[in-house]
């Protein structure tokens, strides 16, 4: 009989430390609003939430209403945080589009040797412009000859996380810039006709925010170039930073562009392929008032630990 209050009062400590723990998480990652610093405790939302749920429900049960009550309070925070709609609403009609093309942009992983993954990929999926995140050169070598009917159209092959390319089988211009120019990585711009109308099609990837103010400054350089882009623009790739975290929110009201979650971006999943529990968006793109996103889905696994991401755009119909 005395096992039983002792396990009891574990139980609730054990309870406390979670509600302490994530909770403490959930409220500094609101900081990242002031500073790339705190960005890291933004990411896993969706998990601060399940967490706390589950422990205000064990609170209940082991007769701890006050801390129940906080728990719920820190899960309604991330709630919040994440847009999750509390109440069913109807489905908005999709847009009419003109005109149609397939993109498909994948993180390959620069440690990946399963080029016959990648091949299977792109024949399965069929997309008109194919963006390569990671290119490594032996990847590019590979490419090259596997895929006859896409042409090369921009590459920076490297041995580390930030090669990239663009292979098309339309026609496309593209060119490579560095945001920001003074030592950011490599991006590819390129310009492409949709329904006989110019699109540019920005394929980059963003810094981790284990890298310091070079994630940010990578973002606001995409921000300042905007302009440059034209009145249709896709920006997409491994924006390494969920749609919910303040500087991809300021990107995107500054760049004037939305991303293709909308306000499903809690449900999203493209990292890490190795544990659907840690399931984070960081793979993204962002498009402008003009364009029309008409599907968007995962593409089959090639071998990366990101998942690749399939988008099928075309042109507002006025």
């Amino acid at each position: 009989m005395k096992v039983w209050p002792s396990a009891l009062r574990l139980a609730q400590h054990f309870v406390a430390g979670i509600v302490l723990v994530v909770g403490l998480a959930s409220i500094v990652g609101l900081l990242d609003r002031i500073s790339w610093v705190f960005e890291l405790a933004d990411v896993f939302r969706l998990q601060y939430l399940v967490l706390l749920a589950g422990a205000a429900l064990a609170a209940v049960l082991l007769r701890r209403p006050p801390l129940a009550g906080l728990a719920a309070l820190l899960a309604a925070l991330n709630i919040a945080v994440l847009n999750i709609p509390l109440t069913p609403g109807a489905s908005a009609a999709p847009a009419s589009a003109k005109g149609s093309l397939r993109l498909l942009v994948a993180n390959v992983e620069a440690g990946n040797t399963d080029f016959a993954a990648v091949d299977r990929l792109v024949t399965r999926t069929r997309p008109d412009v194919f963006g390569v995140i990671e290119l490594t050169p032996a990847m590019a070598r590979h490419l090259r000859t596997a895929l006859p009917h896409y042409r090369p159209r921009a590459l920076e092959p490297r041995d580390d996380a930030y090669g990239i390319g663009v292979y098309s089988r339309v026609p496309l211009s593209a060119h490579l810039e560095r945001f920001p120019a003074d030592g950011g990585p490599p991006t590819v711009v390129g310009r492409v006709r949709v329904a006989g109308m110019p699109v540019s099609l920005v394929i980059t990837h963003i810094h981790t925010p284990f890298a310091g103010s070079i994630h940010i400054r990578h973002l606001d350089a995409l921000t300042a170039a905007r302009p440059q882009f034209g009145p249709r623009a896709v920006v997409c790739g491994d924006f390494n930073t969920p749609p919910w975290s303040g500087p991809l929110r300021g990107f995107a009201a500054d760049s004037g562009l939305r991303d293709l979650y909308g306000n499903h971006a809690w449900s999203g999943y493209s990292w890490p392929t190795w544990s659907p529990l840690l399931r984070v968006p960081l793979d993204n793109c962002f498009v402008s008032p003009d364009v029309v996103v008409t599907n968007h889905r995962d593409g089959p696994s090639d071998g990366s630990d990101h998942r690749p991401l399939i988008v099928d755009f075309g042109i507002a119909k006025r």
